[in-house]
């Protein structure tokens, strides 16, 4: 078993250990009642404390911890809602790979797995091929994806337009007169 050591400033000492309690807390409760939500969150909680390392080798020990928390749920997930929001999930972690190690193999990982996915319309998965698009530098895919995202009548404006401009892929496009043109009618 690999022993982990989480570096991190003292600042982050209280965050770092809320997110190892946490962590405790939902495999206690995965253990008892193993939902696809617990799942997601378990995963969840291991990319954030991937963001308190400052070693490669632990940042991607958590990553993978999370894909695999993620994968084991999409296999035993039958209802279709949960497969949308693991997905994403999914593609959100491997998002967090390719920032790390900056292989081209995750943004393919992430196509596969979100791409087939696209026709259901879920906030999520568009919000996640937005983000890829943006990553590998496809405006014209990046306004395609954001112009169904924002389209949807199941958007919700305060955390989906937040998870949208917070997203540090696309913060490159925030000041691009067609992001604006695009965002503005939602924004009143």
């Amino acid at each position: 078993m690999t022993q982990i050591t989480v570096h991190h400033d003292y600042n982050n000492d209280h965050s770092s250990a809320e997110l190892v309690r946490q962590i405790g807390e939902t495999d206690q409760q995965f253990l008892v009642n193993p939902t696809a939500e617990l799942a997601k969150v378990r995963a969840h909680l291991r990319v954030q404390l991937a963001e308190f390392s400052h070693h490669k080798n632990e940042k991607m020990y958590f990553l993978s911890e999370a894909a695999v928390l993620l994968e084991m749920a999409l296999m035993n997930v039958d209802d279709l809602q949960q497969h949308l929001q693991l997905s994403a999930a999914l593609g959100e972690t491997y998002l967090s790979f390719y920032h790390l190690t900056h292989e081209r193999r995750y943004l393919t990982i992430i196509t596969q797995v979100v791409k087939p996915l696209a026709h259901h319309g879920h906030a999520d998965i568009l919000l996640v091929l937005a983000r890829l698009s943006a990553t590998e530098q496809h405006p014209s895919l990046l306004k395609h994806w954001l112009s169904r995202l924002l389209s949807l009548p199941s958007l919700n404006l305060q955390t989906d337009l937040q998870a949208l401009t917070q997203a540090r892929e696309i913060a490159p496009y925030l000041g691009e007169d067609w992001f604006k043109q695009l965002i503005k009618p939602k924004l009143h």
